[in-house]
């Protein structure tokens, strides 16, 4: 591991350092003032300001902002990156493209305040903790979480549309189908459980008298569009909030969606 520190850097320098730290398998990072297009799918601009601009050797490339923690511009692994100076502004211009879909991103530095090169070394797997399993035993070990009284009769039980989560019954004696999502709940996650429900609610699935089954979909938070969704079909949101994380990555958004 290595890092090299260049303050306030000239054009010249900015782009050797890139290109050089780039190809030898380092990660750049740099604070500047810039402006960045993008051509693809879409076309966008986002004209000059202070940014924290993060290169690394896979080819990806993020443009981040003072504030949120999402790039506001950025282009994903699988691409090159380039980094050469402009003849007609002198200021070092970056770019990130790749083939497949076409597109580009350019950031014009116009003043570069730090740059760091950083040889890092990492191998470390990933480990997530709060996944869809870890909820699933959980809710198995503590069903009382959902509701009082409430007991889980089988997990993943087979249907003809998909393993229900859990099939449980209320302190009645009511059956419960049990829809978990680790996501925050959405209206394709509310159908989903419809659907569940509509096969206890058919002849054939189940005994007649447990034809009145009730449907309760789990997720850490839901939209009230969802929550009120679940109301008017007469299924129930419950809240699970302490599995809440941000588990929505850059990738999951486009590159059009920079302001």
């Amino acid at each position: 591991m290595g890092v090299e520190r260049y303050e306030s850097p000239d054009a010249t320098t900015v782009a050797k350092v890139v290109e050089t730290a780039l190809h030898e398998g380092a990660v750049v990072t740099a604070e500047v003032n810039c402006e960045v297009e993008y051509d693809g799918r879409t076309s966008g601009f986002l004209g000059p300001g202070d940014r924290l601009l993060v290169a690394k050797p896979d080819g990806t490339l993020l443009v981040h902002q003072p504030t949120k923690h999402k790039p506001v511009n950025w282009m994903p692994s699988g691409g090159t990156v380039i980094t050469t100076v402009s003849e007609e502004s002198e200021d070092p211009v970056v770019v990130a493209r790749r083939v497949n879909p076409r597109e580009r991103v350019e950031v014009r530095i116009h003043e570069t305040y730090g740059l760091t090169r950083f040889d890092a070394s990492d191998a470390a797997e990933y480990e997530e903790s709060g996944t869809e399993k870890e909820m699933h035993e959980f809710i198995e070990a503590n069903p009382d979480s959902l509701e009082d009284g409430l007991r889980v009769v089988e997990h993943e039980r087979e249907t003809k549309y998909g393993f229900i989560d859990f099939y449980a019954m209320d302190r009645t004696g009511t059956p419960v189908v049990v829809e978990v999502k680790r996501v925050q709940a959405t209206l394709t996650h509310f159908d989903q459980l419809k659907r569940y429900v509509s096969l206890y609610e058919d002849d054939g699935e189940v005994d007649t008298a447990e034809r009145d089954v009730r449907g309760m979909l789990v997720a850490p938070s839901a939209s009230e569009r969802v929550k009120r969704a679940c109301r008017d079909a007469g299924l129930e949101f419950v809240a699970l909030p302490e599995f809440e994380t941000d588990a929505t990555s850059v990738t999951d958004a486009t590159l059009a969606d920079f302001n």
